[in-house]
């Protein structure tokens, strides 16, 4: 944080540590979820390409100051994108809807990496506060690490909190990283934010379980999982227009839609 701190980036100042405590500086703002739900769809899509070019900067940074170097890598196993691409299938086991067949060996190949970046990881928007300046700050480093920079943005924008809108792909295949083509970007984004989609989707299952759905605005105010019928709604929304973009993964489309409708939200 020190050094994103001081190479500019949109972080919070640390301002003393002692090998066991921390003091940082206090943010002032709202965090992006609150602002996100609050309805205004020119506002929430400004915020968050802004929250995008703020990860990129912050990748940039990480590159050109070493950080790539000093932080654990990701991911960055076969069987952890084993297990990344079966999340549908656990779900679909859990709740009855069978997740449909895919060739994971392309998509092991597709998500693997070859240059790891600096990601912040845990880059959802709660994680994220907006100044009155409009600015974003980004805070919560404890997942650091490295690996595909468009990672941080499926982080950012598969969310549960985020309202339906136009145009997300091209937010973050805009922040792609420099030596990527379209193509190329667009590929490895929607296949990696259906999945992490159908990652914030098991956590709303998990938690709801045969119980009740959560309270909105306390599910806000304590950044917790969006476990309401409106989260899995955005969620399933998202998964199927997502998985609609590439064949690799299209067959999750219905598939997310089948789990809409098993959890009453379709």
């Amino acid at each position: 944080m020190r050094t994103l701190h001081e190479a500019g980036a949109a972080v919070p100042e640390v301002l003393a540590f002692d090998g066991t405590w921390m003091l940082q500086e206090y943010v002032d703002g709202e965090r992006l979820p609150h602002i996100l739900t609050a309805g205004d769809a020119v506002r929430a899509h400004r915020l968050l390409d802004i929250a995008a070019g703020e990860l990129a900067k912050i990748h940039r940074i990480g590159h050109e100051t070493g950080l790539d170097g000093r932080v654990v890598q990701l991911g960055r196993t076969d069987e952890w994108l084993a297990g990344f691409l079966g999340t549908p299938a656990r779900i679909g086991d859990a709740i009855g809807v069978p997740a449909p067949e895919l060739d994971t060996d392309t998509l092991i190949a597709r998500l693997r990496i070859d240059a790891p970046t600096l990601v912040k990881w845990d880059a959802r928007p709660g994680n994220a506060v907006a100044r009155a300046d409009g600015s974003v700050v980004w805070f919560d480093w404890e997942h650091c690490g490295t690996r595909n920079a468009l990672d941080d943005f499926a982080w950012l924008l598969a969310d549960e909190y985020v309202p339906e809108l136009d145009g997300l792909a091209e937010i973050a295949t805009a922040h792609a990283p420099e030596d990527w083509d379209g193509d190329r970007a667009r590929s490895y984004f929607v296949t990696y934010a259906t999945f992490h989609t159908a990652v914030r989707l098991a956590l709303v299952v998990r938690h709801k379980a045969d119980g009740a759905w959560w309270d909105e605005a306390i599910c806000l105010a304590d950044d917790k999982v969006r476990v309401t019928a409106e989260g899995a709604r955005l969620l399933c929304g998202r998964g199927a227009a997502f998985a609609d973009m590439d064949g690799a993964v299209r067959p999750l489309a219905g598939w997310f839609a089948d789990v809409a409708g098993r959890l009453g939200v379709g």
